[in-house]
């Protein structure tokens, strides 16, 4: 069982995390958006199964129907205890003044999505902890109702059975790596300690291989001794790895990220009339390995050429063909922008291709491919002329 507390986009041009539009909506408590995959039910189902047998031993005497009851009335209270520990997080990122976009539950727990970072430290181990804590108080009431209740009584078992459940998901979610919250509150330590968020997240990162490593030695132990939950904790030890790794893949890119500006990523460019021939045009664009871009009246970029639009026109064609007919729109970058300002840009234009400006200077045409490259160092940043 994970919880998780992230940004839903990392610093790269990407989407947010799209488990986030998945699923069956469940309103807005407290002004965030609640979604449930039916993967969180079917965890239910097989909690329930699991507990069936156990509880068939401990209320002896009791008919089948009651013990199936006490089975589902359990399993609720797990999905009820991984929905609170989320909404936990989501409502002290409110309180803080941060943006939520959304509580996801799904197989393997559950996700909180913020719209970025926590801006300080505190408040990164603010919002994390409070998800532990809130099993910490369902444990307690759990317990309460356990030490309350004659043993052989179901509402024995049943405060047994929750109290245990959420101590574990308190416990567990603790482990110091990400994407546990105790891998945020790993984070929170040593962004505290060195002023640096990006050496907490790295750290945060390593740690997670380390809580994947005992949550797969714990799988195995459970496949040696009953076999009964020893292949869904591996799958947990699994997704944590692969969380960890994309931490550390996001640490990466956040370095880079003050390096990546939109002037010295773009290709250049050359200013065509949008009724020149398109052979014409890509003539000279292979002529000065130059894009094609189109002008108004006002001197600001109306259009550039688009590789998609290019490849529907036939070769035969294109002759007879003006520039015009594969131009996408475009909006004007500044060659200054740079970092998570220029990813902003991006994110708000949606658009493949970019012109960008010095000025009223023409430099160059900017794709996403170009940006992923750079933060990814799959090619070289180019020096735009």
């Amino acid at each position: 069982m994970k919880s998780v507390t992230a940004p839903a986009r990392e610093n790269q041009p990407t989407a947010p995390d799209p488990r986030s539009r998945r699923g069956i909506g469940l309103g807005q408590p407290y002004g965030v958006p609640l979604r449930l995959h039916p993967s969180f039910l079917l965890l239910g189902v097989v909690v329930a199964v699991f507990m069936d047998p156990v509880l068939h031993r401990e209320l002896p005497g009791r008919s089948d129907l009651a013990v199936h009851a006490v089975s589902a009335l359990i399993a609720l209270g797990l999905l009820a205890s991984v929905a609170l520990h989320e909404c936990g997080h989501a409502v002290v990122a409110r309180v803080l003044g941060m943006r939520v976009e959304g509580v996801h539950l799904w197989g393997l727990g559950g996700s909180t999505a913020l719209a970025g970072d926590p801006p300080t430290p505190r408040a990164q181990y603010l919002v994390s902890i409070a998800g532990p804590l809130v099993n910490l108080l369902l444990g307690g009431l759990g317990a309460a109702l356990w030490l309350g209740a004659a043993v052989g009584t179901i509402p024995y078992e049943l405060g047994l059975r929750l109290a245990a459940v959420n101590a574990l998901l308190a416990v567990y979610n603790l482990l110091p790596g990400l994407p546990l919250d105790g891998g945020q509150l790993v984070r929170a330590a040593v962004w505290s300690l060195t002023g640096d968020k990006i050496t907490g997240l790295r750290a945060a990162g390593y740690g997670g291989f380390v809580a994947a490593a005992a949550t797969a030695a714990l799988a195995v132990a459970e496949a040696s001794d009953s076999g009964d939950y020893g292949m869904f904790t591996m799958l947990v030890a699994v997704f944590i790895a692969m969380q960890a790794q994309q931490a550390l893949r996001g640490a990466t890119i956040a370095r880079r990220l003050p390096t990546v500006i939109a002037g010295r990523l773009a290709r250049p460019a050359y200013v065509a009339t949008e009724d020149l021939p398109l052979a014409e045009a890509l003539r000279r664009a292979s002529a000065q390995g130059r894009s094609a871009v189109v002008f108004g009246p006002s001197d600001s970029p109306v259009g550039v050429l688009s590789e998609t639009l290019l490849a529907q026109v036939p070769d035969g064609r294109r002759p007879w063909v003006p520039l015009s007919s594969v131009l996408c729109p475009a909006r004007p970058l500044d060659a200054a922008l740079a970092g998570e300002d220029l990813l902003q840009e991006l994110r708000a234009d949606g658009v493949r291709e970019h012109v960008v400006m010095n000025g009223p200077r023409l430099v160059g045409v900017l794709q996403m491919t170009d940006v992923a490259s750079a933060l990814t160092h799959r090619a070289a940043a180019r020096t735009s002329g």
